[in-house]
């Protein structure tokens, strides 16, 4: 039996930058029920490939990570422009 590797989510670029850019106009519980059901997505995505409960949870987690680098980044850059 092989292991499956996915390409890592949290170098998947557009995934972020689309996750983040819907979240810079949710705020609040809605941005909590976004993000749930957008990793729930993902999970049933990864589960329906076979891809094992820990690799999913290492996945999700550094997804979320970057997501929220991401949104540091973006914030700070508005930050020093002035546009925030």
């Amino acid at each position: 039996m092989a292991d499956l590797i996915p390409f890592p989510l949290h170098s998947r670029t557009r995934l972020i930058r689309s996750i983040v850019d819907d979240l810079k106009v949710v705020h609040g519980p809605a941005a909590n029920i976004f993000w749930r059901e957008r990793i729930a997505g993902i999970v049933a995505d990864m589960r329906r490939s076979g891809l094992a409960d820990d690799a999913i949870r290492s996945e999700i987690l550094g997804l979320q990570d970057a997501v929220q680098a991401e949104l540091q980044g973006s914030y700070l850059h508005q930050q020093r422009d002035g546009t925030a």
